[in-house]
């Protein structure tokens, strides 16, 4: 299972659900299953939970549940996981523009101006390769 760390400058909403139950994953899926972040909240491992990303795209919202949850000083990091296919792969496609939108923003703080285009291009080119593989 591979987990890929959100940017802690895109701002990611994450709200308890009640009433979503998933069904039973193993712990030998291969490839992208979801992603970790910091929050200032603590979750119980198989809560079920919201996650919308409304900077990067107004209309995404999943829902997925705890993997983990560890204590990080004042805060907590946490693992998202998403047991549905689609669910997964939508989160991924998200993720990546998550990260090139950050790749974008650092680029800006060391004086390079870059568009979406050019940062996507150059993220593409250089970070692409090693994220992880959708393989449900």
């Amino acid at each position: 299972m591979e987990f890929v760390d959100h940017p802690q400058d895109i701002p990611l909403q994450i709200e308890k659900v009640n009433d979503r139950m998933f069904p039973e994953t193993s712990f030998d899926r291969i490839g992208f299953v979801g992603i970790t972040c910091q929050t200032n909240q603590a979750y119980e491992m198989g809560q079920s939970v919201q996650v919308t990303l409304k900077e990067i795209d107004p209309n995404f919202c999943v829902t997925g549940r705890i993997a983990w949850c560890d204590s990080d000083q004042n805060n907590f990091k946490i693992a998202i996981e998403f047991p549905e296919k689609d669910d997964c792969f939508c989160v991924r496609m998200v993720e990546q523009l998550s990260q090139i939108e950050h790749y974008r923003r650092q680029a800006k703080t060391q004086g390079r101006r870059l568009n979406y285009n050019e940062a996507a291009a150059e993220w593409i080119s250089k970070f692409a390769a090693s994220f992880p593989a959708f393989t449900i």
